[in-house]
């Protein structure tokens, strides 16, 4: 996505029309195995995704690594093959959902780990009464 200034107000910014027939938006299919895309994350020139069920259901969460994803040239259909399995979360039965995901960079380097956040948060994630713990990954 493509944001520009609007004309009439600088400090606005607006969509710019990046796909066919100046639709503010390219279509991309990605095979993920029957799952659905839960959140996007950007690194470098890579697109990172969480991949889970569609619905609040127990299954699998994988992160899979699109490269180049966030410049593909035109619409596309990305096959299983072009997509790297970076790591697959944990879940639990009826708890800890895997539902975002940001890269975790504390020391500000290039060697970044990956932050995911659960929603149904378990017993053990819930610490005290207004805290709950996320878990921090390390990236190949």
């Amino acid at each position: 996505m493509e944001l520009k200034e609007h004309d009439d107000q600088p400090s606005t910014l607006k969509l710019k029309a990046i796909g066919p027939n100046d639709r503010l938006y390219r279509k991309h299919f990605l095979h993920l195995g029957g799952l659905g895309t839960r959140d996007l994350c950007v690194q470098g020139s890579d697109l990172l995704i969480l991949a889970g069920p569609t619905m609040d259901l127990d299954g699998p969460l994988t992160v899979f690594r699109w490269p180049k994803g966030t410049d593909p040239k035109g619409e596309s259909v990305v096959p299983a093959s072009e997509l790297e399995r970076v790591l697959d979360v944990p879940y639990g039965k009826g708890v800890d959902h895997a539902e975002g995901m940001t890269l975790f960079c504390p020391d500000g380097g290039a060697a970044c780990s990956l932050l995911v956040v659960y929603d149904s948060a378990s017993k053990n994630r819930q610490l005290g009464r207004s805290t709950v713990a996320a878990d921090v990954f390390p990236l190949p």
